[in-house]
């Protein structure tokens, strides 16, 4: 039987470990010389045509402008950060999570708001990882009705409170490894209707789209004013 903590045995997974395995394979064939150099390279040349045709973007033309996005890197500016998972992945982001993006951060990463927004939905009280552990969360509602989502946040790491509106650069949680999660990171995506959808960064260089094992340096800007609840007198004064 395998540990709970262990992923679980789906076509990404059983992907990815051949991937490894057929790495480790190739070097013991390299190490006994059962096959030549040339042979070896090959095999390795042909992998990673395989990994770059089957993973990242494929379409680059549902992806917005990165001049009109209204989304920034969700951590504080001036930090270079890894993207550990982009779109269309081997470990996930497939099927309804393909436009997600996951960025390796230690456990108790101030996590900013990559757009402004209301704040929908605030899970906080769990803790643990692996294969059906529950997942903390923070949703943030904009005003074009999409919704960004913030997962495997830190238990009681939650900043906001559900009904708060935040504005782009605001400090919403603690980032950590809760839920369904091999390593400490942070999963950004934007959704309509629960499914995601093509989104790109304002400053991420080139076409916005961050790339698996490429590092981000974010340039969000930083709150004018505190976040405020929706509905407050601060709120009506503001025009919120």
């Amino acid at each position: 039987m395998l540990p709970r903590s262990w992923p679980p045995l789906r076509l990404p997974y059983l992907i990815w470990w051949a991937l490894f395995a057929g790495c480790g394979l190739a070097t013991n064939l390299f190490t006994y010389e059962l096959f030549d150099d040339e042979a070896i390279a090959g095999f390795f040349v042909v992998a990673l045509l395989l990994f770059f045709v089957y993973t990242g973007p494929d379409d680059l033309s549902v992806y917005p402008p990165p001049s009109e996005s209204p989304y920034r890197l969700p951590w504080k500016p001036g930090i270079r950060r890894l993207c550990c998972q982009g779109n269309r992945a081997i470990v996930s982001h497939r099927n309804r999570e393909t436009y997600a993006y996951d960025f390796a951060m230690p456990i108790g990463t101030e996590v900013c708001a990559a757009r402004g927004g209301v704040v929908a939905v605030v899970v906080q009280s769990f803790d643990g990882n692996g294969v059906g552990w529950w997942n903390n969360e923070i949703y943030i509602r904009h005003d074009d009705k999409t919704t960004g989502r913030y997962l495997h946040l830190r238990k009681h790491g939650s900043r906001v409170r559900v009904g708060q509106r935040v504005a782009q650069g605001d400090v919403i949680c603690e980032s950590g490894n809760v839920g369904h999660s091999l390593g400490p990171h942070l999963h950004f995506e934007v959704v309509n209707n629960s499914q995601t959808i093509p989104i790109t960064f304002a400053d991420v260089p080139g076409d916005g789209i961050p790339r698996f094992l490429r590092c981000y340096t974010s340039g969000a800007s930083v709150a004018s004013e505190p976040a405020v609840d929706v509905g407050s007198p601060a709120a009506v004064r503001r025009g919120r």
